[in-house]
């Protein structure tokens, strides 16, 4: 494996979190590279190629980019924020982001002792954080919704929603009616990211709408599954937590519906595997568990603390040339076993 030096980069976020680790690279152009057309030019104008492309995960152009890549043979990484925990941690993958990644693609056959080990551990971390109490109006059992920015990228580029009534309201449906909904607003969310909820929930049987300042952990621990679109919460409650998660979008969970439960709106009045809802503790088994552990550890092993990236040059640049394209291509899903 090759370790990148020199690089160029795409990103469509004007200072993103990915400026800060540009100082590990020779920033070969000086330039956001931010369509096909710019990258055409500068392949035809300047002499020397870059180590690598890192493109950040859903960039306007990509397909284009990626496939001038290919044909100059460019290396590429994409990248993106990560999930354990989400704001201080980057992923890489040598194929996309979230449907388009290398995960969705893979298939579980086993979960190995170190993959196994390395799940436990950081769930065994993860989950000694301390727990508040629920609100007073929350009553069990309850499902958790966390609302998610209208505006993320991965809602863009699939489901293209400018609000999120229309899958809530399906859901409700479809659960039933002893069952509590709870709608969770995201902690950066703004005034747009919540539009027509506080009219849908007083329409609503046996639903409520929580500010962003309540407890997570207490309502991932306490909650009976969690149902959104590509919320990172569906990922933690599923693999940190065991609860079932109920998911409208594509996203890491696409070809493995085993571990997340998709729905769509095509769906009368029940949900797929309600049995999971009236019993969690029923999708407890040996194989579902080993195949939990499995797709956490592929998770973990594609991202990198934000803070170790930020300080340590060569561990930045070795955990992007080990999860890069070319690299893939060389060794397969071993670059995963790191």
């Amino acid at each position: 494996m090759r370790v990148p030096v020199s690089y160029v980069w795409s990103n469509p976020y004007f200072n993103s979190s990915a400026e800060k680790y540009r100082k590990h690279l020779h920033d070969l152009w000086g330039k956001c590279i931010l369509s096909e057309a710019d990258m055409r030019r500068y392949l035809s104008a300047m002499k020397e190629q870059p180590d690598i492309m890192l493109l950040w995960g859903f960039c306007t152009e990509r397909t284009g980019v990626v496939g001038l890549c290919r044909e100059y043979g460019i290396n590429v990484a994409i990248w993106e924020d990560g999930f354990f925990p989400h704001y201080d941690t980057i992923h890489f993958d040598p194929l996309g982001f979230c449907w388009e990644s290398s995960l969705p693609r893979m298939i579980f056959r086993g979960c190995t002792g170190r993959q196994r080990e390395r799940a436990r551990q950081a769930r065994g971390a993860w989950l000694a954080k301390p727990v508040k109490e629920l609100p007073a109006e929350i009553r069990k059992p309850f499902v958790l919704w966390p609302l998610q920015l209208v505006s993320d990228k991965v809602n863009e580029w699939d489901l293209r929603l400018t609000d999120w009534t229309g899958l809530i309201r399906h859901f409700r449906s479809c659960l039933p009616a002893r069952i509590q909904l709870v709608l969770k607003d995201h902690p950066l969310s703004s005034p747009k990211d919540v539009v027509g909820i506080d009219q849908l929930v007083s329409e609503l049987p046996n639903t409520i709408h929580l500010p962003k300042g309540v407890s997570l952990p207490a309502l991932l621990r306490e909650c009976q599954a969690v149902a959104g679109a590509n919320s990172s919460v569906l990922y933690e409650a599923r693999l940190m937590h065991h609860k079932p998660a109920y998911v409208y979008a594509r996203s890491w969970f696409t070809n493995h519906d085993e571990l997340f439960v998709p729905v769509s709106r095509d769906f009368a009045t029940q949900l797929p595997r309600q049995d999971w809802l009236e019993n969690p503790s029923s999708m407890r088994t040996e194989r579902l568990d080993d195949y939990t552990d499995w797709f956490l550890a592929q998770l973990l092993a594609r991202q990198l603390d934000s803070k170790i990236a930020a300080e340590d040059s060569l561990r930045f640049r070795t955990q992007v040339g080990r999860l890069s394209y070319h690299s893939y291509l060389e060794h397969g899903d071993a670059i995963f076993d790191d």
